[in-house]
């Protein structure tokens, strides 16, 4: 990552990027792409979370970063294509007493209000991640998981396929 990047996000990206307007999703794009983010298509990201490190994160199409969620990216993290970060939650690649690891989220998962994932976390395809629960490892595919640590408690099944 060039050192001008970090030094624009640091200084200029970071505050622009607050005080944009509510509805101004594609200046924040613009401002986390000029940081160094990869995203696809028609991602919106609230101008109220707080990302340290644009460069390590790597968002797929069609995502929801929401109000208030801190992304700490001391390495790397990877959302999949349609999810959905709700409020308040935080996503931390390394702690005080954790080496740091990556976190990957696949696609059409959703991580609901004020759950926490730990570094390494893994959370396969389908995930769903209930409110305040704390993910600390890998969650299997189309799963339900609450709790502290979350534990799959049973099938996401879609309304078309009941």
């Amino acid at each position: 990552m060039s050192v001008v990047r970090r030094l624009f996000w640091r200084h200029l990206g970071r505050a622009l990027f607050r005080l944009s307007p509510h509805p101004a999703y594609g200046f924040r794009r613009l401002l986390l792409r000029m940081a160094g983010m990869h995203f696809g298509s028609n991602v919106r990201v609230r101008r109220s979370a707080q990302i340290n490190r644009p460069w390590n994160l790597r968002v797929g199409s069609l995502t929801m970063i929401g109000d208030d969620v801190l992304v700490r990216a001391e390495s790397p993290i990877t959302i999949g294509s349609r999810c959905v970060i709700s409020q308040f939650c935080l996503l931390l690649t390394a702690t005080h007493d954790r080496v740091p690891s990556p976190i990957a989220i696949g696609d059409d998962c959703w991580v609901a209000t004020d759950s926490l994932l730990l570094p390494g976390s893994v959370l396969e395809d389908g995930v769903v991640v209930g409110a305040r629960s704390m993910v600390d490892g890998r969650l299997s595919a189309w799963q339900i998981a609450t709790g502290e640590p979350a534990a799959e408690r049973g099938p996401r099944v879609l309304a078309g396929d009941a």
